[in-house]
């Protein structure tokens, strides 16, 4: 008999939400295939079965599971599977998920409102659906709880603030060049191609040339550095349900294309909040994009375990004087670096921008 555990899904939750069994108790499944979904503060993250068998259950949809929790076995036979309770016999109407629960005790929700919903699980985002709906009376100056995307991000901007002496600094970017090559190899490649995925290919390129800049500060020795062995770029994403940052691994070994067709991707995923934990983790630098016209600045947080992060503004017309003294129209962006000044100096800041402003300009 084979246990299957949940395993350790991120550094930031001590517990995760069983959301769905995608295989019924006592059905026969193949190693390999994806048996339960849990959610953690970021993402949804299937498991998957780990032996041939029957699934039997030891935790029903809605319970709060912990990393080396057991919940379920696959049976081959050699042994009786375990009972499972019935999740009908303890009470009537939806399971609902603990942090509901609290949600629903907080603001005095009428029980008879949870199970109009008509659902069999009753989670805090359908319970904040609720309140931010206005169908609830939740009286004036009531707390009205992050999402659990937004909660992920102010835990990693307080620690980040809390634990990391950052530094800034920023450079112009004649952007009229990289735009005119962006939209050559648009029709080239016959993929959405911008300044973005110019900047990501740029960045990884100078993996070797600024390894400081992608290593991973020691959790035991803030002023110790642990090097990457690859660059793993960061960027943002926010479609307007909460801000997201997947991660593109060995980027310096992705065309421009590539890049291209995986942040497409990404947004995809982002708009149906379908992100897998894989997706976001084990990124070592990270590229932050403003795209409102009117930001001509951006200071970005630097991610704990991470050194650096760039920022990139959307393009501005400017005018200016060429060489030989004649009034000129061009296309600037502003690309900014904030570091941490423990384990990168200003010099090496500024050598790094630089560098990367001649890859996308050469």
């Amino acid at each position: 008999m084979t246990e299957l555990r949940v395993p350790k899904l991120n550094n930031n939750d001590t517990e995760y939400l069983l959301v769905e069994w995608l295989a019924e108790d006592g059905a026969g499944v193949v190693k390999g295939d994806p048996v339960v979904v849990l959610e953690t503060s970021k993402a949804a993250e299937e498991l998957m079965a780990e032996a041939d068998g029957v699934l039997r259950r030891t935790a029903e949809t809605g319970a709060t599971c912990r990393p080396g929790d057991v919940i379920a076995h696959i049976s081959d036979g050699s042994a009786p599977p375990p009972a499972v309770p019935d999740p009908g016999a303890a009470a009537e109407g939806p399971i609902v998920t603990a942090p509901a629960q609290a949600l629903i005790d907080e603001h005095g929700v009428d029980p008879a409102r949870i199970r109009a919903l008509g659902k069999k699980l009753i989670k805090r985002a359908d319970v904040l659906a609720l309140l931010e709906t206005g169908t609830l009376e939740t009286g004036t100056g009531d707390a009205q709880p992050l999402p659990a995307v937004q909660r992920a991000v102010a835990a990693a901007v307080t620690r980040s603030h809390q634990t990391i002496p950052a530094a800034f600094t920023a450079v112009k970017l004649d952007a009229g060049p990289a735009i005119a090559q962006a939209r050559a190899l648009s029709k080239e490649a016959r993929a959405l191609i911008g300044l973005p995925e110019l900047l990501v290919s740029a960045v990884a390129a100078l993996h070797g040339q600024f390894p400081m800049c992608f290593a991973e500060p020691v959790a035991a020795d803030p002023l110790a550095v642990r090097p990457s062995t690859a660059p793993n770029v960061g960027v943002t994403v926010d479609v307007g349900n909460g801000l997201y940052v997947p991660v593109l691994r060995d980027a310096d070994r992705l065309s421009v294309k590539e890049i291209a067709e995986r942040l497409t991707a990404y947004r995809t995923k982002a708009a149906q909040a379908a992100f897998r934990e894989d997706d976001l983790a084990g990124g070592n630098i990270v590229v932050t994009l403003h795209t409102d016209t009117a930001v001509l600045l951006a200071v970005p947080i630097v991610f704990p375990g991470q050194t650096c992060a760039l920022s990139l503004c959307a393009p501005q017309h400017e005018f200016a004087l060429d060489s030989a003294g004649n009034v000129v129209k061009r296309t600037t962006v502003t690309l900014g670096l904030a570091f941490d000044h423990r384990l990168v100096n200003g010099r090496e800041a500024a050598m790094f921008l630089n560098a990367i402003r001649k890859t996308i300009t050469p």
